[in-house]
């Protein structure tokens, strides 16, 4: 019994000193520096823009492997350099928006778990961005990669140009994004570095003042699927393209392309990208005309964004047809959705898509329509389609022009059964003929009296006083008396 006991005794003990080591533990680490500075819960350590200015040292770092957190928040903090960081199973390591200038080598070498690292909007050089900040651990032979990283956002640092050898313990990387780096042109390192990730998926470099893509740039990502290159330079379609076999996303939006056309060396169109699904050629200042065939090499295309293309008058209704070998029959493809809003197009053309019908989402408002038979289809068949997918979403889709159907929304003219007259072949605009025809006749009914009074006024003599003197005037004006003499 006694034994029992003591038993009991000790077992209340020593469970007594595990739960207060447990309860030691847990104050730890929620009375660490860096958890008294931010917030620290489970899983997760939120530093967002705490007006730090000191990046965190080791032994702090040390002191959260009992937080054990995968989400890691520094943003928004003035920190200048980055230093190494304790073996932790952090996934998500947030540094943007710090004003970091420097990356000590190796500083995320124990983060094995990590899968995405954001670095934008700092103040990173191609100079002070060395290939060893990404160093793995150490083994007796070489540097061990950083296996699990995924994601690299390098975006609106200062970086003219990389390393050639800056990712080269990132073999697995998927996604990397150079967005807002002052590049201007993709010189021979850039081409290497970016070349070395076989296994890219996705590449941003929106923003970068590009000129052009140069040959081969893509050539090595055999892999890559999203590809952003809006804003930037480029004044044609990059051929390059052709060279990336699964790209399925594709954003040239804000580029100063003018026009695409199957037959121009200057303005080339899209080359063959058989997988691609979805375009992006919105907010271009320049572009002016879609030519026939231009989109023809984007078979399998299902989403078409071209909005908000000032000068964009023209598309032509073969622009996404793909001719077969010989040339006598096309192919479409089967989009799904269409963009065209915000352009300065007069028509769509019912043969610019071979199946209306199959769009989920349609949107072409905001453009100067000229209302007339070409648009005709228009109002009898694309409206009833738009709005049975979407009540109300045609009430945007309003004449500009002739000037009679100035203001009347095709759902209007499609609501009274309008028929509307072509314009003639010399561009005459048939529906102001009554009103021209009966102008004229008012005119000439008016003209004739009013000529027969003026005449009849100054035969009578009652325009003299201005020097008119009528007929009567003028024959005494040219008569002479015969002399008498000549009778004597």
């Amino acid at each position: 019994m006694g034994k029992r006991i003591i038993f009991i005794f000790l077992s209340a003990i020593i469970f007594v000193t595990a739960e207060a080591n447990n309860v030691t533990n847990a104050v730890d680490w929620r009375n660490t520096g860096i958890c008294r500075k931010c917030t620290c819960s489970t899983n997760k350590v939120d530093c967002f823009d705490q007006s730090l200015t000191d990046f965190f040292n080791l032994e702090e770092w040390k002191l959260l492997k009992e937080l054990k957190p995968t989400t890691v928040d520094l943003s928004e903090n003035k920190f200048t350099n980055i230093t190494a960081i304790a073996e932790l199973p952090i996934q998500v390591l947030n540094l943007s928006r710090c004003s970091i200038e420097f990356i000590e080598n190796a500083s995320f070498k124990d983060l094995q778990q990590m899968t995405t690292l954001d670095l934008s909007h700092n103040k990173l050089t191609a100079a002070k961005l060395s290939p060893h900040a990404f160093e793995g651990r150490f083994s007796p032979e070489e540097y061990e990669p950083l296996a699990s990283m995924k994601i690299l956002n390098l975006a609106y640092n200062d970086m003219h140009s990389l390393n050639q050898d800056l990712f080269e313990h990132l073999p697995e990387l998927t996604e990397l994004d150079l967005s807002g780096n002052p590049f201007t042109t993709i010189d021979h390192v850039t081409l290497i570095a970016i070349s070395s990730l076989p296994n890219l998926k996705v590449l941003r470099m929106r923003s970068c003042q590009l000129k052009e893509i140069p040959d081969k740039f893509l050539h090595t990502p055999r892999y890559l699927e999203r590809l952003d290159i809006s804003d930037n330079k480029l004044t044609i379609v990059p051929q390059e393209l052709e060279e990336t076999k699964n790209l399925i996303y594709l954003n040239l939006n804000q580029n100063p392309i003018t026009e695409l056309e199957v037959t121009s060396e200057d303005n080339p169109a899209f080359p063959r990208l058989r997988k691609l699904k979805e375009l992006h050629m919105c907010n271009m200042k320049h572009l002016k005309r879609i030519g026939a065939g231009a989109l023809g090499g984007l078979e399998n295309l299902q989403q078409l964004h071209m909005s908000y293309n000032p000068q964009l008058t023209y598309i032509d209704p073969k622009a996404l047809a793909r001719p077969d070998d010989i040339g006598e029959t096309y192919d479409w493809p089967l989009i799904k959705e269409l963009y065209l809003q915000s352009n300065n197009l007069t028509e769509i053309d019912s043969r610019l898509l071979s199946r209306w019908d199959l769009v989920e989402r349609l949107d072409v408002s905001n453009n100067p329509y000229l209302c007339d038979c070409s648009t005709q289809w228009m109002v009898d068949h694309l409206v009833p389609t738009i709005e049975a997918k979407n009540e109300n979403a045609t009430e945007k889709m309003v004449c500009t022009e002739p000037i009679e159907m100035r203001g009347y929304t095709m759902k209007h003219l499609h609501d009274i059964h309008r028929t509307m007259r072509c314009v003639d072949k010399y561009g005459n605009r048939p529906e102001r003929d009554g009103a021209i025809l009966m102008g004229t006749l008012i005119g000439v009914l008016l003209a004739v009296p009013i000529m027969l009074g003026l005449m009849l006024m100054w035969r009578r003599g009652y325009f003299a006083w201005m020097g008119l003197r009528g007929p009567t005037d003028v024959s005494r004006a040219f008569y002479k008396r015969a002399p008498a003499d000549e009778f004597i």
